[in-house]
């Protein structure tokens, strides 16, 4: 097609593997077999791993609220600013590509401490004060939390993928078997193994109501009210 390769750029990696049975060497150079690598701002892991790639997120996100230390000192710009502030510039940064996160019970919980240590850091509260998290969020008016966003996302793009054409990729993809059988022990958890629990029903029965645009809607809420 008359693309050229840069060698020195190239790189493989074996999903379900560490390393590859064989080598690969193109000309004299042996590519190089790795474990990780980022694609779009996204660490992909050779064991499809989201907990590196959300504590990546949660470290960038840090760092872009230490950027804005100088507007949450402030005593002239108002709570409502500094909220819009923390929503746009910093959780923005810490959800980039949720969508795609397959979460654990400690995840989660990272994901919660980050926020409410962003909400404290607004409001200018010391842990030695004692003030509990409801009492936080009643302060910021949030009326949901970070899971409960990345469950709204998560069952929104599930829909917006199911009412795709059978021939998009990313539709085969999502609802496509491997042939084989599975490795021992206990399986790990899938990315539409969220979207079962969080529907409460089996996948077929959610594929058909995510046709009906207003009552899929409806069971979005539904789940992002009984989860995070």
């Amino acid at each position: 097609m008359g693309l050229k390769l840069n060698i020195a750029k190239t790189k493989l990696m074996v999903f379900g593997e560490e390393q590859m049975a064989e080598r690969v060497t193109i000309g004299n150079t042996e590519i190089d077999c790795v474990k990780e690598f980022e694609y779009l701002g996204s660490l992909i892991t050779w064991d499809n791993d989201c907990s590196r790639e959300i504590k990546r997120r949660i470290a960038k996100a840090t760092g872009a609220m230490a950027g804005f230390n100088t507007i949450w000192r402030s005593k002239v710009i108002r709570k409502s600013v500094k909220l819009e502030v923390l929503r746009t510039c910093v959780f923005s940064v810490l959800l980039y590509a949720s969508e795609t996160w397959t979460m654990k019970k400690e995840d989660q919980r990272r994901l919660l401490a980050f926020e409410m240590k962003g909400y404290r850091r607004i409001l200018n509260i010391r842990w030695q004060q004692k003030i509990s998290n409801v009492e936080v969020r009643n302060r910021v008016q949030a009326t949901k939390n970070i899971v409960q966003t990345i469950v709204e996302r998560k069952m929104n793009f599930f829909g917006h993928i199911c009412r795709m054409t059978d021939n998009r990729m990313v539709k085969q993809v999502m609802m496509g078997y491997m042939a084989g059988n599975n490795r021992r022990g206990r399986p790990r958890r899938e990315w539409l193994d969220d979207i079962r629990e969080w529907g409460g029903k089996d996948l077929p029965t959610m594929v058909r109501a995510t046709q009906d645009r207003s009552g899929w809607r409806k069971m979005v809420s539904q789940a992002v009210d009984t989860n995070g």
